[in-house]
């Protein structure tokens, strides 16, 4: 076996580490509440992540850096089989837990529902197999609140800040969708500055919530999702219950986690307010948030002024908290939803959905062929982004990516539309499975209804895959499932020479 293969898979037996830090991170929570029957599956899945982490780092020496494609693959699959250990708690608290004592745990002695629950926590995304999750330990909300909070700024960026990966650091960091870097410094100081701002802000969200009179425990979890633009909640009716001013809050804390890191980094440790007012992710997030707002008040006033705008702000954000029952909505402000979550979040933050930057990359690109069909005399129509005229070169590239990325997308959100309704039956209309086919895709956690333990087996899968594909942005999964080609055919090459 060559050696960046062999490397590639000593990084995959480190990352296998991971899930038993988060393990003996959720000690704690067992150990207050007196959750003892939480010990052993948490157990179990620190052991069996060590175990074969050790095996896989131990077996496969070698210290060669691996390429590109490899690094793809890598955090393809680090944000899969993560999401396969987290599996463990869920069914393993299921099984361990009194019986009668937690009326919604049933529900995961289901296999394919522990593992949809996992998937969805930690690709940030919040669709649920409960009906009521304060009727679990408080151990597994805690589990689900944590993933989300480690998928809004992800496994790669977890590890690279504890573990030296035989990869580039770069090549993982751009693979796992992020391209900012901090201007002549080592990508490690980006890490580390990323990491500040979403603590500190996590810290300072969950303070806030308390201060507004939520209880510390739902002060705890909902500031956790909330800033990682997660959904999962701890209450029955997600902020339904909650008050206006504690709903206004949550909307300054969903648009926060929504705006990319280096907007935050630039605000916050540059403090140049001129440069900040200048970044295009940040006019074309509000632009569609206040777009999106008004049109939703326009054709469905009945509604509230702070549900409609939380709505809104869940949709673009693509958190998934709610504060309104989305399966008794027409369609007419469904389907506003439906683009909101498509449209995204910023690149490079904690959110999901076809992002705004490749949205104003492709809006640009537009532009620039109508301006150059009035000045012919043009070699290239010159292009600003944030503030600064680009080169011709950089903005040919950031529009076909963009384009690539909107195509897949589009595809994607088709196909698996299309399969959903096959799985599911009669019993949902098509714009409600178009929704939680868009929601799963974007990692936003609403749902009309279709999503739920009583789904078919298939459908569980189906949207289980989609939320994966979605973290992902699809372009790695496709590198991923056409690699085996290309490192067979380079294997060959080498034999031949």
């Amino acid at each position: 076996m060559g050696s960046p293969i062999r490397a590639f898979l000593r990084d995959i037996g480190k990352l296998l580490h991971i899930p038993a830090g988060l393990a003996v991170l959720s000690l704690p929570v067992i150990i207050y509440f007196s959750e003892w029957f939480a010990i052993w599956p948490f157990a179990g899945m620190a052991l069996i992540s060590l175990i074969t982490g050790q095996i896989f780092y131990h077996v496969f020496k070698g210290a060669e850096e691996t390429n590109k494609g490899l690094s793809v693959i890598l955090v393809a699959l680090a944000w899969l089989l993560i999401s396969l250990f987290g599996t463990i708690p869920f069914y393993g608290i299921a099984l361990t837990a009194p019986q009668g004592m937690f009326a919604e745990l049933p529900v995961f002695f289901i296999l394919e529902n522990s593992i949809f629950e996992s998937i969805s926590g930690f690709t940030g995304t919040g669709l649920t197999m409960l009906e009521d999750p304060s009727q679990i330990p408080h151990t597994l909300q805690w589990w689900r609140t944590f993933s989300e909070w480690i998928g809004g700024i992800g496994v790669i960026m977890l590890a690279s800040l504890l573990l030296k990966l035989n990869h580039d650091d770069k090549r993982l960091y751009e693979a796992e969708t992020r391209n900012w870097q901090i201007d002549d410094a080592p990508l490690s100081a980006t890490i580390h500055k990323i990491w500040w701002i979403y603590i500190g802000y996590t810290l300072i969200s969950i303070l806030l919530y308390f201060l507004a009179g939520m209880p510390f425990w739902q002060a705890l979890n909902h500031g956790m999702t909330a800033l990682g633009t997660g959904g999962f909640s701890i209450t029955p009716n997600s902020f339904t219950d909650y008050n206006t001013n504690i709903k206004a809050l949550t909307v300054g804390i969903m648009i926060a986690g929504a705006i990319a890191f280096k907007i935050h980094y630039i605000l916050i440790f540059k403090i140049d307010l001129r440069r900040f007012l200048k970044q295009t992710q940040l006019h074309y997030f509000f632009f569609f948030l206040i777009a999106g707002f008004f049109l939703l008040f326009w054709i469905y006033p009945q509604v509230n002024f702070i549900d409609l705008l939380f709505q809104a702000t869940s949709a673009l954000a693509t958190c998934g908290l709610n504060t309104e029952d989305l399966s008794t909505w027409p369609m007419s402000p469904v389907f506003v939803l439906i683009i909101l979550m498509l449209l995204g979040a910023n690149g490079g933050s904690t959110g999901g959905g076809i992002k705004t930057i490749r949205f104003a990359w492709f809006t640009k690109g537009i532009w620039r062929s109508i301006k150059q069909v009035w000045n012919p005399e043009e070699k290239e129509a010159t292009v600003t982004f944030n503030g600064k005229p680009k080169d011709a070169r950089e903005v040919r590239n950031h529009i076909q990516q963009a384009a690539n990325i909107l195509f897949l997308w589009v595809i994607t959100l088709v196909i698996g539309t299309f399969l959903l309704t096959v799985m599911v039956g009669e019993q949902y209309t098509f714009y409600q499975i178009l929704f939680d086919t868009a929601s799963a895709l974007s990692n936003v956690g609403l749902s009309t209804g279709v999503t739920g333990s009583d789904m078919p087996r298939n459908a569980k899968y189906l949207l289980s895959l989609l939320m994966w594909l979605g973290r992902l942005e699809i372009m790695a999964v496709v590198i991923t499932l056409i690699s085996p080609f290309y490192l067979a055919q380079n294997r060959l090459k080498a034999i031949a020479t």
